[in-house]
């Protein structure tokens, strides 16, 4: 008895020990990402200038000069130029006027262990009101068709049916479209409370120029940032860098636990060298064997059992990723497909099998094989 209670024990302990080692369990390990953010409209690489022209009024300049306005207007992968550019970028500010002020008075009230009001004490604020006005237009060539408004497109359709005109509109599809938009029509300032109205009163005579000097400073800083997000969205190549994760055994008893340490440690490693201003040729080939580990990992847990399910999971997605962040959206697809047939988790397949589809239509359009620079 004693013989066979030792074997029990030793078999329990074992089988114990087995389904422990076989844990799944995953977490997120994040790597650096970086590469260029395709524009809607592509520009061919030898056309890419822009020009800037700025028209303020003299109680903005007066604030704000012209020449900084000018220089803080960008075209990321566009150069500068005075005459005759691929985009136009045309920003005017109106005059600036002082519309009204009003006055806020709050009271606090102190009360006693009854509830009973012992004193009261007024605050006073006062808000002054400026108007503004102001807007910008985008000038450049516009080829999708699904961006163009309704004249455009009507636009288009009688050029390409004018005989004299085809080959023109056919080289040239849809020239000088305006992109437009305009600024906020006003801004405001409040004082701090104070105890006295005259207080308050004394403090906007004082600084009536200073305050007047930061709103219009705000404001233009405001319509800058919208005029540059607005050209960049549809012309500019414009550098970014990001954190993206990939899905790492998090079971250390598990066996493929320590060979996954060591591929995410590579991967945080080599993709240091991901930017968007470098080619990623020789990263990938660095990247190669973690990928073909992966590729291995794959086959190496068949079945239907949940565990190496997620297991062939964190494979698909890591090899879906990492394809896609290497610019091979094809392969990106492949994963992604084998990721929603394995049947965990299918919602991250189906969403970067969308964002590989939509890369590989901008890298045609674009007529690049990636979104790093060559």
């Amino acid at each position: 008895m004693k013989l066979i209670y030792a074997l029990l024990t030793i078999t329990l302990f074992s089988t114990s020990t087995a389904v422990r080692a076989q844990k799944v369990d995953l977490d997120r390990f994040y790597f650096d990402a970086g590469y260029l953010i395709l524009p809607k409209e592509y520009t061919p690489a030898n056309q890419r200038t822009f020009g800037v022209r700025v028209i303020s009024s003299p109680s903005v300049a007066s604030a704000y000069p012209d020449a900084a306005v000018y220089e803080k207007i960008g075209l990321s992968g566009f150069e500068r130029v005075e005459n005759n550019p691929a985009v136009g970028i045309q920003i005017e500010f109106g005059n600036v006027r002082f519309e009204k002020s009003d006055t806020k008075i709050r009271t606090e009230e102190k009360k006693d262990k009854d509830g009973k009001v012992t004193s009261k004490t007024d605050y006073y604020s006062i808000t002054v009101r400026y108007s503004f006005s102001g807007n910008y237009k985008i000038l450049g060539t516009r080829t999708d068709e699904k961006s163009l408004s309704r004249k455009e497109k009507e636009k288009a359709r009688n050029l390409q049916s004018n005989r004299f005109l085809q080959g023109a509109s056919q080289a040239d599809p849809t020239k000088s479209v305006t992109t437009s938009g305009y600024f906020p029509t006003e801004l405001s300032y409040t004082t701090i409370e104070y105890k006295n109205l005259a207080d308050a009163r004394r403090y906007i005579d004082q600084n009536q120029q200073t305050i007047r000097t930061d709103l219009i400073t705000k404001y233009v800083n405001d319509a800058l940032v919208r005029v540059n997000e607005d050209a960049n969205r549809w012309y500019g190549y414009v550098p970014t860098q990001t954190r993206e994760f990939l899905w790492i055994l998090d079971s250390k008893s598990h066996p493929e636990y320590p060979i996954q340490q060591e591929a995410i440690k590579a991967v945080k490693e080599l993709s240091k060298r991901m930017v968007a201003t470098q080619p990623i040729d020789q990263l990938a080939r660095d990247l190669q064997p973690v990928l073909d580990y992966f590729q291995e990992l794959k086959n190496k847990y068949p079945g239907s059992d949940k565990r190496n399910q997620k297991m062939r999971y964190s494979a698909f997605y890591n090899l879906m990723v990492l394809n896609y962040f290497l610019d091979r959206p094809d392969q990106a697809l492949v994963e992604a497909d084998g990721l929603i047939k394995n049947g965990y988790d299918t919602k991250d397949g189906e969403r970067y099998a969308g964002w590989s589809e939509e890369l590989k239509k901008m890298l045609d359009k674009h007529q690049m094989t990636s979104r790093h620079v060559q």
